[in-house]
């Protein structure tokens, strides 16, 4: 997905929105019954005015008026019970339709792979899901009623005004053509306008949520001027883009005028010629006058619409746009279940690059068994990090296999082989809730026993019985109330809960001090027994008792052995060790 939509394709967007309103057809088929009714009693209306003009009031007649008149009055109670009830109805419509879409968006994106997120702003993403379906909202609940309602209205009272009068009927819709060459192309200059503004906004939003999560570095820097001046910038272009979009919409109302009152003049002037002629009568003028106002009206409410229907469609263009997102991490169909395994791990000629000019991992060969600690160490940059996240798929290989226990991981489904893996991340993210939550993430049916004892062996029990209200206390979003230390053995706390096959500790403990990581050492090595670890580190003493340490640089592996072994060698790792501790 690219980051600004490009080209506005109205009609495709359309029929999108209509693949989620057909579900509702039957009450859309009520409510359409429902505006026929409406629009039969709005025409009968004018014909009652014209009979009580010409044979009562014309005449001095008095016998069954007041019958007429109550007729008169069923017909407009009728009207605007029906007017009352179709809005309830497609108010309901275009809800369901809303909800609909943001569970699709919501489970679409869920789907894609990181891959997405890391090249998608977070600030824009949000106001698709935000801002987007909003105006969408005010869109469907403005525009499916009024839509249906001036079709209807439209067919009903050109039927009726040439049975009424064919000539003055021709003089009324004349103009009409050239309302309808004004407003198409005032609304494709609008559009694209409104595709601007949605956009800017989106620009909008993502600095402003980027500038707010990294606050403290802004103010380190002093960069609040900075910021400033380019918030500036980002909501000076949705201003123009605001400004323009609402410049055009805005034209088709003027236009609209201007056809009504050149419409106006020449039905008088028709009608009033053929009054002299004897054609018509005065009753018959006045009823043709109220149904070209009839006319007209549905065509001024399209009008009055033009705005937010190019809005509401912008805003969908842009939600589809993440919908139809191509999922690039799929399951074969034929993927199977991912039994209790052994943790037996093979990488084969493993080949990964996050873009396709910009090699990350090159011809990766590595065997890791079943409850060996493997620990992966190599500069900032080296593909570290990669290896932990190619093994439970959040992105996939360019070339080579990764095997578990002899199995393709692309020959298992997601879910199966992302429960028997567990990762410990150096930025721990919790979510909001109580402590007892945040460590259960892993297994929600856990006893506050099961939460306790995971807590003991992490070392963080301490920390949360003295919190006021021990484990049940809440943490804000991100865990912004807790140290990043207190993150971070909550987080070990929820590995060693969820009791994963293979184990994943990328860069585990570097956000703790050194007192607290040796107390925690005991329960990292029965974390670490009997389960295959991938210990990814920089601070090399914590790896001495690693099984294996792999060194990597540029992508490739360079060493490998165990720690006396590697500095026996003296050569990649034996710098690395010497640098750090003299």
């Amino acid at each position: 997905m690219t980051e600004e939509v490009k080209v506005n394709h109205p009609k495709k967007t359309l029929l999108r929105l209509w693949s989620y309103l057909k579900k509702h057809r039957f009450k859309m088929i009520i409510v359409t019954i429902m505006i026929i009714i409406m629009t039969l009693t709005s025409v009968l209306g004018p014909l009652l005015m014209s009979y009580i003009l010409d044979d009562f009031i014309g005449s001095g007649k008095i016998e069954g008026f007041i019958w007429i008149i109550l007729l008169l009055g069923f017909i407009y109670f009728i009207n605007s019970l029906f007017d009352f009830l179709a809005n309830f109805i497609m108010v309901k419509v275009s809800e369901d339709t809303l909800y609909n879409i943001r569970k699709d968006l919501f489970n679409h994106m869920e789907n894609l792979s990181l891959n997405f997120f890391d090249t998608n702003k977070k600030g824009d993403l949000m106001s698709r899901f935000t801002n987007d379906i909003t105006i969408i909202s005010n869109a469907l609940s403005e525009a499916a009623i009024q839509i249906i309602s001036s079709t209807i209205t439209l067919i009903g009272v050109t039927i009726i005004m040439f049975a009424f009068n064919p000539t003055l009927a021709i003089t009324t819709i004349v103009p009409v053509p050239l309302l309808f060459v004004l407003a198409l192309l005032i609304g494709k200059k609008a559009g694209n306008y409104f595709l601007d503004q949605q956009n800017n906004l989106g620009k909008l939003n993502s600095y402003a949520e980027e500038t707010i999560t990294g606050m403290k570095v802004v103010k380190s820097y002093v960069k609040e001027k900075e910021v400033l001046l380019d918030f500036d910038k980002y909501n000076d272009d949705l201003k123009k883009s605001v400004v323009k979009a609402q410049l055009y919409a805005n034209l088709i109302m003027p236009a609209n005028l201007i056809v009504t009152n050149i419409g106006n003049i020449l039905l008088i002037a028709v009608g009033s010629f053929m009054i002299i002629n004897g054609n018509t009568t005065i009753g018959g003028l006045l009823a043709f006058l109220t149904y070209a106002s009839m006319f007209r009206q549905p065509i001024n409410q399209l009008a009055s619409l033009f705005a937010s229907v190019n809005e509401g469609l912008a805003g969908a263009e842009r939600v589809f746009e993440v919908i139809d997102t191509e999922i690039d991490i799929k399951e074969k169909t034929e993927a199977i279940n991912l039994e209790r395994i052994n943790g037996n791990v093979v990488l084969e000629n493993v080949t990964f690059g996050y873009t396709d000019d910009k090699v990350v991992l090159k011809n990766i060969n590595l065997e890791v068994k079943k409850g060996q600690t493997i620990a992966i160490v190599g500069k900032t940059g080296a593909g570290k990090t990669t290896i932990a996240n190619l093994l439970p798929r959040f992105y996939d290989v360019n070339s080579g296999t990764i095997k578990i226990d002899g199995i393709d991981i692309k020959d298992v489904t997601l879910k199966s082989l992302r429960q028997k893996i567990d990762i410990v991340l150096q930025d721990t993210y919790l979510f909001k809730g109580t402590i007892k939550d945040n460590i259960s993430y892993g297994k929600m049916n856990a006893t506050i026993d099961e939460v306790k004892k995971a807590s003991q062996k992490a070392c963080a029990h301490s920390f949360i019985r003295r919190l006021p209200n021990g484990y049940d206390s809440l943490v804000l979003e991100e865990g912004s109330n807790l140290s990043q230390g207190e993150r971070q053995l909550i987080s070990i706390a929820r590995a060693i809960l969820a009791d994963p096959d293979i184990l994943i500790l990328d860069e585990a403990t570097s956000n703790i001090d050194t007192k607290t990581e040796l107390e925690i050492n005991h329960g990292m090595k029965e974390l670490l027994k009997g389960r295959t670890s991938f210990v990814i580190a920089h601070r090399l003493s914590t790896i001495r008792d690693a099984d294996e340490i792999v060194v990597i640089d540029s992508g490739k592996i360079v060493e490998r052995g165990n720690h006396h072994e590697l500095l026996q060698k003296k050569g990649y790792y034996y710098k690395l060790y010497k640098g750090q501790f003299e």
